[in-house]
Parts: C-alpha cells; structure tokens; sequence
C-alpha cells in the first residue's frame, strides 16, 4: 500500500505542475497583447513577386511587431520583394515591397540602378543549374579578332541576373516562376549592353560564370 501511495502521490503532483503550467501559459496569452500580421512562409529574395503561398497571417505579440506590419494578405500578395531577402517567419512590411506588379522595371530600380536590362538567348548556360534573381555572373562570348581568328571575351563583368528560365532553378516565387520568356535578363552597363546586343543580332552563344556575393567568398 504504502508503494502505491508514493506512485499516486508522484502522480498527482505531475497532474498539478501540469495544470499550473496550463494556467500560466493562459494567462501570459490573455494578458499580453497580440494581433495578426502578415509573415513570409519561405525565403523571398530581391525580385520575388509574392504569391498566396509565400505568405500566411500568424499572430505575434503586439510589441514585436514593426510599425509598417502588413496585416492583410490582399495588400501582399502580387507584390514585388525590393528592398532585402526576406526569410522564412520574418514579418511581411511596407518597406519590403513595390506596388506595380512585379514590373521589370522595379526590379531593375531596386537591384541595379544605372544599369540597363538586357536578356540572352534562350539557350544560355542550360547547364548552370540554381542560379536566382540577384546572383552576379560574368557573360562571355566568342569576338572576331582578325580574319578567320575569333577568342572568347567577357562582354558584361558583374552582371546582375534580374530574371532566369523557367526550370533553372526550384524556386517558382521570383521572377523565374514567370512564363513570359525562356531566357535570362541581366543588369548591365550601356557600353557592355551594346556588346550583348550584338552577340544577340549575330546569333552568337552566351556562356556565364556564378560569382560569389560582394564582401563573400
């Protein structure tokens, strides 16, 4: 008898820890102020135009929430990303996006001013697999250097990818998930978009090289 008094005994103290755990849980919920707000349910990066499945309403104590919340999701959705990566739970804000529709011209204001955008044909490193809206890569392309003689040059250094094809990377939120075209366009300057112009109207092929990120390795 006196072993199963020690096991109710135990018992009945785990029941009771547990229900005073249970009412502070509830009252720490019911006394701190919350509301809903707008987060991001995966990685957006510069470019991404915000679909139903980037996004969901989660609720967050009222003092962690910025000033510029967005706390609908018909005001996100449709939105390009401009201003910063935003990550997975990170609070969806204002300053975060653009209002014109995913607009090329936004993503070339924000990723790449000064520049000027320019896409490669269709068939334009095929091979390099992963590569995302804000990645730099060096553009080369064979030039004629003499009668009979050609050499491969790069034509654009530290270009920026504001759009890939469809299918050269997995993610379908940001630029690449548009069907528009099948090739990528680049952030480059006027000397260098010229250069591309005219591998373009010659029907010359493009190769690229991923360079790691500024300040990176």
């Amino acid at each position: 008898m006196s072993k199963l008094k020690k096991i109710s005994h135990i018992l009945i103290a785990l029941i009771l820890a547990a229900a005073a755990g249970g009412l502070v849980w509830y009252y720490v919920k019911v006394s701190v102020p919350s509301e809903k707000v707008v987060v991001a349910t995966g990685k957006l990066p510069i470019g991404t135009v915000i679909g139903e499945q980037n996004v969901t309403i989660r609720e967050y104590p009222a003092s962690a929430i910025p000033s510029e919340a967005e706390t609908s999701l018909d005001k996100v959705v449709g939105k390009t990303i401009v201003s910063g990566t935003v990550f997975p739970g990170d609070v969806i804000r204002k300053g975060h996006m653009a209002s014109d529709m995913g607009s090329l011209k936004t993503v070339l204001t924000s990723m790449a001013p000064g520049k000027e955008a320019i896409d490669l044909p269709a068939d334009t490193a095929s091979g390099l697999k992963g590569v995302a809206a804000g990645d730099l890569v060096n553009v080369y392309t064979e030039i004629t250097v003499g009668k009979d003689t050609t050499e491969v040059e790069c034509v654009a250094a530290g270009a920026v990818i504001l759009k890939v094809p469809l299918g050269s990377t997995d993610k379908d939120n940001s630029l690449a998930g548009q069907k528009s075209t099948g090739s990528f366009i680049i952030a480059v300057t006027p000397e260098e978009a010229q250069k591309v112009a005219a591998g373009n109207v010659t029907g010359k092929k493009f190769s690229l090289s991923l360079l790691p990120p500024k300040g990176g390795q």
